[in-house]
């Protein structure tokens, strides 16, 4: 049963994403997965971008947890809560008093489930994790003037760099990222076969 599930998902992308998508879900669900780790130093200027909606952008509070599920219906409200609980911080844009946009940061390393393994630790640095637009909202550059916001949160707490990962076929999300300044220094990856796994590091070629 949980091949046919994988095949579904596989020929889903398929159709939506074209051969080279098809082909690495294929090899994700089956073992095989990888994800470019970036980095954007904070002491580099951030631009000042203006979005084309109104919106705000605050902390979310632990008593707004509602506003967020409200944006993510897919989220456990007891995960995100013990996120909040386990030092994670979430900031968010809001468009006439409603969630739009919505991003994670932790200033540490942190358990990637995807990899199954913990990002690599970086001193002075905070990660970005876990960014999230309305399908309503998208093509307003709101993830950007988030994410521009947050790295000046993180400057203005200390730290001397921001990072992220995202895997190297989310083409759009690494456009966003390079807008906000992120550029890959490394390859991370992770092969599993049953209960045998090995993870690989490859320094990127442009670093």
């Amino acid at each position: 049963m949980s091949e046919g599930r994988t095949l579904r998902r596989a020929f889903a992308v398929l159709r939506r994403d074209g051969a080279g998508a098809f082909a690495y879900k294929l090899a994700s669900e089956l073992g095989f997965r990888r994800v470019l780790l970036l980095a954007r130093p904070l002491d580099e200027p951030i631009a000042d971008v203006a979005p084309t909606l109104p919106v705000e952008f605050a902390a979310l509070g632990e008593r707004e947890l509602d506003d967020y599920v409200a944006l993510r219906p897919d989220a456990d409200r007891a995960r995100v809560a013990a996120q909040f609980a386990s030092g994670w911080t979430c900031h968010v844009l809001r468009h006439e008093g409603r969630i739009v946009s919505a991003c994670w940061s932790i200033a540490s390393s942190y358990r990637t489930s995807y990899l199954e393994c913990e990002m690599p630790a970086v001193d002075g640095g905070a990660y970005l994790a876990d960014a999230w637009t309305d399908e309503r909202y998208r093509g307003h550059s709101l993830a950007h003037v988030l994410c521009l916001g947050q790295l000046r949160e993180l400057r203005a707490r200390g730290f001397r760099i921001a990072l992220r990962g995202t895997a190297p076929e989310n083409r759009s999300a690494l456009r966003a990222h390079r807008k906000s300044g992120f550029r890959p220094v490394a390859l991370l990856g992770r092969l599993r076969v049953g209960p045998w796994r090995r993870y690989f590091r490859r320094e990127w070629r442009d670093a």
